[in-house]
């Protein structure tokens, strides 16, 4: 259980750093102007969409992980114990 959630965990931080890195990287090169134009586009987009980002990254991340549909929290199945083939006594020899 504690593995599921710490998978869950990560899995939180990896979709919340590429859904930001990459929708904030495609506004600042849509963004026109100089250095400082972009610079006051990504500082805007970041008060503006920050929260939205955390909070559907979180809720994938709780979807993903209680379904097992991320990799390392999927249920592993109990491996059935295998029934031991009966062994004949042997005698022994004189």
């Amino acid at each position: 259980m504690i593995k599921k959630i710490v998978f869950g965990l990560m899995w939180f931080v990896i979709i919340f750093i590429v859904s930001y890195m990459a929708t904030g990287v495609t506004i600042v090169l849509l963004t026109d102007g100089t250095m400082q134009a972009k610079y006051e586009a990504a500082q805007a987009f970041r008060k503006a969409y920050m929260i939205y980002f955390v909070i559907g990254s979180f809720i994938l991340a709780i979807i993903g992980t209680v379904t097992g549909i991320l990799p390392g929290t999927k249920d592993r199945a109990r491996a059935k114990k295998k029934p031991r083939a009966k062994r004949k006594a042997h005698k022994k020899s004189k």
